[in-house]
């Protein structure tokens, strides 16, 4: 497969994968994810998963969206952050799956946008916008709230959801179907246009345990279901999906 990491990681993800127990701390890691082959898929695969995070003055590096980004911050209020990255979606190949036959393939592109993140002591709460590069790729707005529910010497656990709402170019990408695409997959799939809404909800967890040292292990597991025209895409084989991850992260 020429991708190794696609547009199901990050999207998928979404964040939810590898994320440090502080958010202040540098760390640079490796882990591996298990993810459908595309959103939607009834099949799994494993992906690698390159793990950084990095801040230096309002300058920082971090797993968003499943690839490391880059980007600006700066503080609003006490708890209160907000600023701008810049990252890259892998897109979706149509052999990732038999039902894609005819779809042709999503290129990889470019993503830039925004996010605030209240955080104040064991709850967060956040909103990103991403937009795609490539034109006619849409933009995609999601909602985080994640608790720590665990804060010991060696372990910490989050529990999170998430929902994303994506406008007509993202749901049109992503889940729609042309005339052409119909036309092409020899009869497997009809035409469907897929407008804006919300996309998917999650709900996750993420354990990370100290293993002495700057080492430690970072585990996430969760579910992913789609809601509205997503849902209901021809190219969609099951609705409800499951994802996990393990990292292993080396603090600095």
């Amino acid at each position: 497969m020429r991708r190794g990491l696609s547009a199901m990681a990050g999207v998928l993800l979404a964040g939810a994968v590898l994320q440090p127990a502080h958010a202040q701390e540098n760390f640079i890691g490796l882990g591996a994810a298990v993810v459908p082959r595309y959103e939607g898929s009834d099949e799994y695969r494993v992906r690698p998963l390159p793990i950084i995070n990095y801040e230096a003055g309002p300058f920082f590096i971090s797993p968003r969206g499943g690839l490391p980004s880059v980007g600006l911050k700066t503080t609003l209020l006490p708890d209160v952050t907000a600023g701008v990255f810049a990252s890259l979606n892998m897109g979706r190949d149509e052999d990732d799956g038999s039902r894609l036959h005819g779809m042709g393939d999503i290129d990889t592109h470019a993503l830039y946008g925004g996010f605030v993140e209240w955080a104040p002591d064991r709850f967060r709460l956040g909103a990103a916008y991403r937009q795609a590069a490539k034109s006619g790729y849409g933009g995609t707005l999601e909602l985080r709230a994640s608790y720590q529910v665990l804060r010991a010497q060696r372990d910490h656990l989050t529990v999170g959801v998430s929902t994303e709402w994506s406008n007509d170019d993202a749901m049109q990408t992503w889940f729609g179907v042309s005339e052409r695409q119909a036309a092409r997959s020899d009869g497997r799939l009809r035409a469907y246009d897929a407008g804006s809404g919300l996309r998917n909800a999650t709900l996750y967890a993420t354990w990370t345990h100290q293993l002495g040292g700057s080492w430690s292990v970072n585990t996430t597991a969760g579910v992913r279901t789609l809601l509205g025209d997503a849902r209901d895409s021809p190219i969609v084989e099951r609705e409800t999906g499951l994802f996990g991850s393990v990292g292993v992260l080396y603090r600095f």
